[in-house]
């Protein structure tokens, strides 16, 4: 299942993307979403490419009924993998929910326009289990864009550090 959605910011390109390359970001981000037991697993920057691997437990936001329940659980253990070229301002983020077997992938880019920036999130989610996958795709789909505001405001306001 893939979707698209855009978040813009209200300073330019160069300094939001200072932010994405930032791993204190990713950590209040994940704090401002209601993720627990956030950790770093790995990172890297050599000054054009920008790679953090972290992990941390959360709640969904869509209602799970029974049979998610027992896929996915009340809250989840996640590994995330975002990365970010300065050099054309492009990304990916890749997620991996325990015991969720499929791909939850993300390519990201970043444009400016008149002093804003805009970030645009191309979202491909598949889950790969006979009979509930598409389901379940449609409770992470939902879970994703039910995140999505709260994820674009705490941006906003981590952004007035930068």
């Amino acid at each position: 299942m893939q979707f698209s959605y855009k978040q813009t910011f209200p300073k330019d390109a160069a300094t939001v993307l200072k932010m994405f390359c930032d791993p204190a970001y990713h950590k209040a981000l994940q704090e401002a979403l209601g993720a627990t037991g956030y950790r770093q697993v790995e990172h890297s920057d050599d000054g054009t490419r920008f790679m953090i691997k972290i992990s941390y437990e959360v709640k969904s936001s869509a209602p799970l009924p029974g049979f998610a329940k027992k896929v996915l659980g009340e809250t989840t253990a996640v590994t995330q993998t975002e990365r970010w070229d300065r050099s054309t301002r492009k990304g990916e983020v890749i997620v991996e929910p325990k015991g969720l077997p499929g791909k939850i992938r993300c390519a990201t880019s970043l444009a400016e326009s008149g002093g804003s920036a805009t970030k645009t999130f191309d979202w491909d989610v598949s889950v790969k289990i006979p009979l509930v996958g598409g389901k379940l795709e449609e409770l992470v789909v939902s879970d994703i864009k039910g995140k999505d505001p709260v994820d674009a405001a705490a941006s906003r306001k981590l952004l007035e550090k930068y």
